[in-house]
């Protein structure tokens, strides 16, 4: 083998680690702390006409005196968690990383990746569950926050008007 081929191949392995490198800092580095934003999550919903039957659904309000923005957030469930992922509902490839959208009022559905949020207001995204657990295994396992994690950015505006974003986690 040449030089030149250990070169691209070592090359090769290092680029492929940097996305997960990158993944893994993130994970372990973000807050738990978003304070002033409430996480409210909902019983779970089994919709017959709806694409994904069976949804649990986090509400996310602004109890802060300033507007922040949501924006970037996905869902991973917990290796142990009793409950699984909607097998429609796609995956980034190979992360296990389910990405969220906002609900859009002029839509009527959910399609937005960020939102902004003035003092007060609410918005919501959902969590596709696969609809063959009974609602006896989601609703204890939804009480203990046993199903995931929930990642976003969360940019807030100091007094100055600077901007300040962060990752934050929350289980849910």
């Amino acid at each position: 083998m040449s030089m030149e081929a250990l070169f691209f191949t070592v090359l090769g392995v290092i680029l492929g680690w940097i996305p997960s490198a990158f993944f893994w800092v993130q994970e372990r580095f973000t807050s738990t702390g978003a304070s002033g934003i409430t996480f409210v999550v909902r019983k779970h919903e089994r919709q017959n006409n709806a694409k994904y039957k069976c949804k649990i659904y986090v509400d996310v309000t602004n109890q802060r005196r300033g507007p922040v923005r949501i924006a970037a957030a996905y869902f991973v469930f917990n290796k142990n968690s009793p409950i699984a992922a909607d097998p429609k509902w796609s995956s980034e490839h190979r992360t296990g990383r389910f990405p969220l959208c906002f609900f859009s009022p002029q839509a009527g559905v959910h399609v937005l990746p960020d939102v902004y949020l003035r003092p007060g207001e609410s918005n919501n995204i959902w969590i596709g569950v696969d609809p063959q657990h009974a609602d006896n295994h989601i609703e204890p396992a939804r009480e203990a926050k046993r199903i995931g994690q929930l990642y976003f950015q969360m940019t807030r505006w100091t007094e100055s008007g600077s901007s300040k974003t962060r990752w934050i986690r929350r289980n849910v």
